[in-house]
């Protein structure tokens, strides 16, 4: 076996097994959490199917242009999901964050975002497109990163639950790693040498690794949250008891 096929089938048995997991938190965390974690799910998809496809073709000596384009297209839900995160951590302060961090910035990254998996997508026989959607999905991991920062300095920021703060934490942990995955999959798309990404090492290092740590932060921040459905829940009941005593 191929170094190749090793780290595809390390990949493929990777987000195959964090599947049970992140669909327990998806069950865990509710409507609130819904966006985040149906596109971590959605990672997992797509790079199972996309190592899939890679091991098929390594076995018949060909290299599939079509598993290129859906990794590439893979990073895009590491993105999605950290708005859906994001969104999640400011559930119990929206009351008090400006519009921009509610919807309209929320929604423009969403757009860019999309904007670069329809090039992604379209890209097969047309390198130039998967280079210009990476481009695109780098202006939006910077536009998600302004918005978590945006975020912290807001002065409703101390008015969050604790599972709330700790979802921050996760993205903000999590963010450095996908824009180091984001710089090496566009090095490698305006690199001479193909779109293999390099020797072994510099694969794994700038590839797998921030990618395998960027879901294992989701997945310890929302195991930790697990619960938080319920925490909000709490303060609407004592309200109600206390209304109740009164009476």
């Amino acid at each position: 076996m191929s170094s190749s096929e090793g780290l595809a089938g390390a990949n493929l048995g990777f987000y195959a097994l964090i599947t049970i997991p992140a669909f327990h938190c998806l069950i865990m965390h509710g409507k609130f959490g819904l966006v985040g974690w149906v596109y971590v799910l959605a990672m997992c998809g797509l790079r199972i199917i996309g190592n899939g496809m890679s091991l098929h073709a390594y076995e018949n000596h060909e290299v599939s242009t079509v598993a290129t384009i859906i990794n590439g297209i893979g990073l895009s839900p590491l993105l999605i999901a950290s708005l859906g995160f994001l969104h999640e951590a400011n559930h119990s302060i929206l009351h008090a964050l400006p519009s921009y961090l509610k919807t309209w910035a929320s929604l423009f990254a969403h757009v860019v975002i999309g904007s670069g998996i329809g090039l992604a997508a379209a890209s097969k026989g047309h390198e130039s497109f998967l280079r210009a959607g990476l481009i695109i999905f780098a202006i939006g991991w910077s536009m998600v990163c302004a918005l978590v920062g945006l975020s912290y300095t807001n002065s409703a920021h101390r008015q969050r639950l604790a599972d709330e703060r700790k979802i921050l934490l996760g993205i903000t942990i999590a963010l450095p790693m996908i824009g180091i995955r984001i710089i090496y999959a566009i090095a490698t798309a305006f690199s001479t040498c193909g779109l293999e990404g390099g020797s072994l090492a510099v694969r794994v290092i700038f590839g797998t690794l921030p990618e395998f740590l960027t879901m294992l932060v989701y997945l310890g921040a929302g195991i930790a949250t697990r619960n938080l459905a319920r925490s909000r829940l709490e303060p609407a009941m004592q309200k109600d008891q206390s209304v109740d005593i009164t009476v």
